[in-house]
C-alpha cells in the first residue's frame, strides 16, 4: 500500500502499516455508512491498465467496452477484503448475463501461484471473479487508491459510474453495478 509523505510524494509502507491504514479505512468507512468517494476520479474516463490474471490471461480495461467493469483494491489475507470475496465473486455470477466483468486487482505482492491458491482454495471464489495481481501498485496508483477495499464501477462508455468503500454495505455496491448495467 502506498501513503503520501510530508511533502506529497508516495512512499511504500511495511505490513504493519498496510494493515493500520486498511483498519482504519474500514473504521471511517463504516463510520461513514456505506461508500466513500475517493476523489481520485472525476467523472472522466478510467484510466485503462493491463494486468495478468493468476489464471494466466491478459485483462486490459480498454478493450472492455460495451461491457461494465468492476474491480477492488483487495489485500490477500486481509480479513475484511476476505469478507468481501463472496460479494465480488456471488456479483460476478449473478451479473455475468449482463455482461458485467469483475476483477480483484491483489496489492499484496504475492505471486500468481499463492493468489490462486488463496482465492480459488481457501476463500473459493468461483472462475467468473477474476483476480489479478497490481505489481508495483501501478494500476493503485493510477487510480490514487486511498484505502484498501477501495472499489471502482466503469461504465459500457468507459467513465467511471461509482466508486467508494462498501464493506459491511453490500447492497451499495450491487446498487452500482445494477445502475451502471442498466445503463
Amino acid at each position: 500500500m502506498m501513503r503520501r509523505g510530508i511533502d506529497g510524494s508516495l512512499a511504500r509502507q511495511g505490513p504493519r502499516g498496510k494493515l493500520v491504514a486498511v483498519s482504519a479505512a474500514f473504521v471511517i468507512a463504516a463510520l461513514a455508512g456505506g461508500a466513500i468517494a475517493a476523489g481520485a476520479i472525476e467523472s472522466g474516463r478510467a484510466p485503462s491498465f493491463t494486468v495478468t490474471t493468476i489464471d494466466g490471461k491478459t485483462f486490459t480495461l480498454a478493450t472492455q467496452r460495451g461491457k461494465v467493469v468492476v474491480f477492488d483494491f483487495l489485500q490477500a489475507h486481509c480479513s475484511s477484503c476476505a469478507e468481501q470475496v463472496p460479494v465480488l465473486s456471488r456479483s460476478a455470477s449473478r451479473f455475468a448475463s449482463k455482461r458485467v466483468e469483475v476483477l480483484v486487482l491483489d496489492v499484496s505482492g504475492e505471486n500468481a501461484g499463492a493468489l490462486r491458491s488463496y482465492y480459488r482454495g481457501t476463500l473459493r471464489a468461483s472462475k467468473r471473479l477474476l483476480v489479478a495481481v497490481d505489481k508495483s501498485l501501478r494500476v493503485a496508483q493510477r487510480y490514487r487508491v486511498i484505502a484498501v477495499g477501495m472499489t471502482y464501477v466503469v461504465g459500457r462508455d468507459g467513465r467511471v459510474r461509482w466508486q467508494g468503500l462498501w464493506l459491511g454495505k453490500e447492497n451499495a455496491l450491487l446498487r452500482a453495478i445494477a445502475q451502471a448495467a442498466a445503463g
